[in-house]
């Protein structure tokens, strides 16, 4: 059974990522190491998740709503990591300086803790995503930006 869910959690995970990737031309991915940590982030358009998962992780799908993954892992050993609860808080703003909070979600499955939060765009917008992670135990908060277009689908 623990096989099953930890098998299930890595095909969702492995699945939001490869969608994020090679769906279209506006997913960005990233990783940011920070000594002993790897942050692991994506942005999508939210239409390219499935609708059950939207469901599930309670996630608005639509043409004009993107979607930033974020994943915070610490280095156990050499090749062995493991995924962090962190605290996260951000912002989302296009080139018309109009901002938005984003509100992630924490989402658990298994061994794997990633962040989901939405936010709304125009067809072909650029949108700069802003994140600051605070990770337990860590002595300083860590800051990504992302700039990004997005187009509608």
């Amino acid at each position: 059974m623990k096989y099953l869910l930890r098998t299930k959690s890595l095909l969702l995970a492995v699945s939001l990522g490869v969608i994020a990737l090679v769906s279209s031309p506006q997913s960005d991915a990233g990783e940011k190491r920070v000594d002993d940590y790897i942050i692991h982030y994506n942005a999508f358009n939210s239409s390219f998740i499935q609708p059950e998962t939207a469901v599930q992780y309670k996630v608005q799908r639509s043409k004009y709503t993107g979607l930033l993954n974020v994943s915070v892992h610490k280095v156990v050993e050499q090749g062995k990591d493991k995924a962090l609860k962190v605290a996260m808080r951000g912002r989302a703003t296009n080139n018309l300086s109009q901002l938005q909070e984003l509100g992630f979600k924490e989402v658990i499955e298994g061994d794997a803790v990633y962040y989901l939060a939405d936010f709304q765009f125009r067809d072909e917008e650029n949108m700069d995503l802003e994140f600051t992670i605070n990770i337990p135990g860590y002595e300083r908060p860590v800051s990504i930006n992302l700039s990004q277009k997005f187009y509608a689908d």
